[in-house]
């Protein structure tokens, strides 16, 4: 039984933090939030109140979509066929459907999101933009699955950086981003 219980120790990967030790330092983060030196944003909440958060969180879609898509009109490559009406339409729906599926893969997925490292919420907002993509349609149309993709991509990243920066703004927080060091 110990010759079993041995080689279980030999194939776990040294590198790879246990579950345990993850939950150690989400309670360890939810101790140090009360201080000002947070060393990292797991949370997606841009404010205590939710309502504030959900119109906080609406303003940087539409601003980042907004940058995204111009930026791909302006080297001459249109992403989506949209109007005005259909493009505010798409983002309160974006914005509803992705904070009500956020809360629920961070009530039920928290050990997988830490580990995906943001990957898994990429994919989920491309799933979500296709679903808005077929919702108001027409009035919001990617011109293809690839533009999907590169937009959700860029997306992504443009809104990572806001939201910290945000983040960083309202609470005062230091943010520790790409390994950084503290002051």
């Amino acid at each position: 039984m110990s010759s079993n219980n041995n080689n279980d120790n030999n194939k776990k990967d040294p590198k790879k933090p246990t579950e345990e030790e993850l939950l150690a330092l989400l309670e360890e983060l939810k101790r140090k939030k009360g201080s000002k030196g947070v060393p990292l944003s797991l949370g997606f909440l841009l404010h205590r109140n939710y309502l504030m958060h959900l119109m906080l969180s609406f303003g940087i879609n539409f601003l980042i979509s907004a940058v995204v898509l111009g930026l791909a009109i302006g080297i001459g490559q249109p992403l989506i066929d949209i109007t005005f009406i259909g493009y505010v339409v798409a983002i309160i729906l974006l914005t509803l459907i992705e904070n009500v599926v956020k809360i629920l893969m961070f009530k039920y997925l928290t050990r997988i999101m830490i580990l995906s490292m943001g990957i898994l919420s990429v994919f989920v907002q491309i799933i979500i933009l296709y679903g808005v993509d077929l919702i108001v349609n027409p009035g919001f149309t990617f011109n293809g699955i690839e533009h999907l993709f590169i937009f959700a991509f860029t997306f992504s990243i443009l809104r990572v950086i806001l939201s910290n920066y945000l983040r960083r703004w309202l609470y005062k927080e230091r943010l520790i981003l790409f390994g950084g060091k503290r002051k």
